[in-house]
């Protein structure tokens, strides 16, 4: 599902940094920190239909999205992938398609001690501290993780249990406070992600909340894979009503109408 996850040694995963809600859901009215107002729709709460373009080989992948307050639903030809939460503990799970078995698939278990953080239109409660194990289907834990979520920084690192997981971490601190209807993330962050190692590095990067968009800093894909930072390239667009339009990490495009 996108760019291959990279090693340590200047690769990357095909996600940017997670979102969070307040500690009672997200807010209804788009607001943010700067105290300024957005006009927007709610919530992203719904059914979605996505057409994804890829632009780096031929063909388009059609894919179906259910949001709901704390849950995720994504069925592509691809891939499923399904997002819970039971009282303070998410579970993400990835299951590879056709058909789906559960030795093809890799769970992410987060356990949440909550603070508040307003998410705008994003239904998600993410704010506070976590700690998150990797695991495949029917193996034991390859990585532990830990996440902090505030309105003025979201840090996060992961470490290797096995061979099969790989170690990074990162550090994204506010500039400067925008209106967004993104609530809390409005404004510009630095982003700093670090892949250690002797191929690795320091890969700064800017991304910017503002309106109903998302833009983070110009990135290209090399051989199927992002090199250097993972967040690079990404843009987000939503009118406020029922489409979503972007750009994912320079290899394809997207467009999404809410049923």
């Amino acid at each position: 599902m996108g760019a291959d996850s990279g090693s340590s040694g200047g690769g990357g995963s095909s996600g940017g940094s997670s979102g969070g809600g307040s500690s009672g859901g997200s807010s209804s009215g788009g607001g943010s920190s700067s105290g300024a107002t957005v006009t927007d729709a709610a919530s992203l709460i719904g059914t979605w239909s996505l057409a994804l373009t890829q632009m780096v080989q031929a063909g388009d992948a059609l894919t179906t999205i259910t949001i709901g307050q704390d849950s995720l639903a994504v069925t592509s030809p691809d891939f499923s992938l399904t997002l819970t939460r039971t009282g303070s503990t998410l579970t993400l799970t990835d299951y590879e398609l056709p058909p789906p078995s559960t030795d093809m698939s890799v769970s992410l278990i987060a356990t949440q001690t909550s603070a508040a953080f307003d998410a705008g239109i994003l239904p998600f409660d993410l704010g506070g501290s976590w700690t998150m194990q990797i695991v495949p289907g029917g193996g034991s834990t390859v990585m532990t993780c830990t996440l902090t979520v505030s309105a003025s920084e979201i840090d996060g690192a992961c470490q290797r249990v096995t061979e099969d997981g790989f170690d990074f971490t990162f550090t994204t601190t506010k500039m400067a406070a925008a209106a967004s209807s993104l609530g809390d993330f409005g404004g510009t962050w630095l982003n700093t992600w670090v892949w250690p190692g002797d191929a690795g590095g320091s890969f700064p990067c800017m991304l910017t909340f503002s309106g109903n968009t998302i833009t983070t800093c110009p990135g290209t894909v090399m051989n199927g894979s992002i090199t250097g930072s993972p967040i690079t390239g990404i843009s987000f667009t939503y009118d406020g009503a029922n489409q979503v339009s972007g750009a994912a990490q320079g290899w394809s495009e997207y467009s999404a109408t809410r049923q």
